[in-house]
């Protein structure tokens, strides 16, 4: 999240180091100033940006929407980031022999932010309206779209995946990244063989990775200034994603490329500017933004406002984790690869169980931000996911009251917190309707896959969140997506310009697809903790087959090459869509009690 300044403070003292060197032996001593081997404790959030970042660099993009890169795209990219790294002689993993004594690297995701990041959540999600506003203002009619096959076949190149050099061309700004980002670049990992150097943490990573540099040694891969000012030892450093390069080396024929990086060693830069740490330097120039460096250098000791600098000091001090790590006596297993989200829910429950509050701050979803938020339609499915995080904290304490879930995410024109109170209480008749929400959604997901039996899982999938999107219209009684809108979402077939309709459609069916994916996740683990609860060990059977978010959520490119390679069949699925029991839809209007804008 960074300190003012902090960094450009610094940019002069970073060591320029060879970290390694393609198709060279590991044992080659005669390559001068190498570090053979190097350990990288790689800060997870960072790397997804930094993966999206280059892709929104690739050639070919005409418009905002062409440059946002697929899951897929972004999936593939983190792997051959890594790879790359490997190919040079980064150690990724362990290596114990009578030569080499290697621990492996480590890749953290957040998986629970502390209360004081609020206020930087919610400008973030504010800044993202404030993008999408402006963007939905200079293109009201929509947005433009390349339809071009690079988009999904024409992977980066190696010196593309480190090449930080060229800042995006206007055109292409605008958009947020996607809003699922994270968790994507979280699944592709899973499923490969980094899967066992990644882990979500029952903290914030940026304290997992201080620690771990400073317990095992390596270096922090991250893109933020903030790992400047942890104490990580002193033979330890700190690289940036945009410190990374790769170039050809035209002094020998033995190699085919070098990586090297600016690397940071805080240690020895702080003994350099003459100060007892890099935390006191970056105190003052957080304090006072206007200070130069020279300046803030020459205050060695706290100014004014002890209280301050001893928050400070707490805020980046590397503690003993035993403790959050005893999280997972709730179910997180010690390699976690749950959802971000859900994984902070669940924490919080830990944490704080009958407190009365819990907080999600939803993914930012680029939808028309003229119309109620593409999150409404999926209301439902996150009431059961609310549901069985209250099923699990009747377990843990039976005696307090059932937390509050607080919703952040944006309603009109601001971001907004919203209560959702969990249905399970020993009143039978909510326990009644948490019955039924499992089994209803249950029942709709195996109808929409038996219609459709013949066609692949993503489709299946993808038509009972249209549907499910199309009945939210209908029972609060809105004017709901044109046959044209749910056919062209479907198949990808948007042409040259995609219309907020069909870009606020889009994004309906995300949040329903991504809900879906939190039950899932939910349920394990709900599972794992014998809730007992009916209708779940179904409604998990249902889910087995729900794909990762790189198959389950195609671009619209991707989209239409799969629709045309399967010969999908839009008029029975629009139908299908269209047409349902109303009386089945209009019992659930009832329910429905949270307020909804006018479009």
């Amino acid at each position: 999240m960074g300190i003012p300044h902090f960094a450009s403070y610094l940019h002069p003292y970073p060591n320029y180091t060879t970290l390694g060197y393609k198709n060279s032996p590991c044992d080659d001593n005669n390559n001068g100033d190498i570090v053979h081997s190097p350990k990288f404790i790689v800060d997870g959030p960072a790397l997804a940006y930094h993966i999206y970042y280059r892709l929104a660099h690739r050639p070919h993009a005409t418009s905002a929407f062409d440059a946002l890169p697929s899951y897929h795209q972004i999936g593939q990219a983190t792997i051959a980031f890594l790879s790359e790294l490997e190919a040079h002689h980064v150690q990724m993993f362990a290596i114990h022999n009578q030569i080499l004594h290697f621990d492996s690297s480590h890749i953290y995701f957040d998986g629970h932010l502390p209360l004081h990041k609020r206020p930087v959540r919610l400008g973030r999600l504010q800044s993202c309206l404030r993008d999408l506003i402006k963007i939905q203002t200079k293109h009201p009619k929509g947005l433009a779209l390349s339809n071009s096959h690079y988009v999904s076949s024409s992977p980066l190149t190696s010196s593309q995946l480190f090449d930080s050099s060229h800042s995006l061309p206007s055109s292409l700004h605008g958009l947020p990244a996607p809003p699922f980002l994270v968790p994507a670049v979280l699944d592709e990992l899973s499923q490969t063989k980094y899967a066992s150097i990644t882990e979500v943490v029952p903290g914030e990573a940026d304290t997992f990775c201080a620690k771990a540099t400073k317990d095992e040694g390596g270096m922090i891969l991250t893109s933020d200034s903030d790992m400047l000012v942890y104490d990580i030892g002193d033979k330890n450093a700190v690289v940036f994603f945009t410190g990374l390069e790769i170039y050809e080396d035209p002094d020998t024929t033995r190699v085919s490329s070098v990586l090297k990086a600016n690397v940071y060693p805080t240690a020895q830069i702080a003994k350099r500017l003459e100060v007892p740490s890099l935390l006191l330097l970056a105190y003052h120039c957080q304090s006072d933004p206007t200070l130069s460096l020279s300046q803030a250098r020459r205050m060695l000791q706290p100014v004014q406002d002890a209280s301050l600098w001893q928050c400070f000091k707490e805020a980046y001090a590397i503690k003993d984790l035993d403790g959050i790590s005893s999280a997972q006596s709730i179910g997180i297993g010690q390699r976690s690869f749950l959802d971000p989200r859900l994984s902070e829910l669940i924490l919080q429950l830990s944490a704080a169980p009958g407190n009365g509050a819990i907080n999600i701050y939803l993914p930012f979803l680029i939808d028309d931000p003229s119309r109620a938020s593409a999150w409404y339609v999926s209301s439902f499915i996150r009431q059961i996911i609310y549901d069985l995080i209250a099923a699990r904290a009747a377990t843990i304490q039976a005696s307090l009251p059932l937390p509050t879930i607080v919703e952040f995410s944006r309603r009109g024109l601001r971001t907004v917190a919203s209560i959702v109170s969990p249905l399970l209480t020993s009143d039978p008749i909510a326990e009644q309707k948490y019955i039924c929400d499992i089994h209803t959604l249950s029942f709709r997901l195996r109808d929409a896959k038996a219609r459709f039996r013949t066609i692949s899982t993503m489709f299946q999938y993808r038509i009972f969140a249209l549907r499910e999107s199309y009945r939210w219209y209908i029972i609060n009684s809105k004017k709901p997506p044109s046959k044209k809108s749910i056919a062209a979402t479907m198949t990808g077939h948007l042409g040259s310009l995609v219309q907020w309709e069909d870009i606020h459609l889009d994004a309906q069916i995300c949040s329903v697809l991504y809900g879906l994916r939190m039950v899932k996740q939910c349920l394990g683990y709900i599972t794992v903790e014998k809730s007992g609860r009916e209708g779940i060990i179904e409604l998990q059977d249902t889910l087995e087959d729900l794909p990762p978010l790189s198959g389950l959520l195609p671009s619209f490119v991707e989209m239409k090459e799969l629709a045309e390679k399967e010969k999908i069949e839009v008029s029975q699925i629009v139908s299908y869509i269209m047409l349902f029991e109303e009386a089945e839809d209009h019992s659930e209007a009832s329910s429905n009690t949270e307020a909804i804008e006018k479009e």
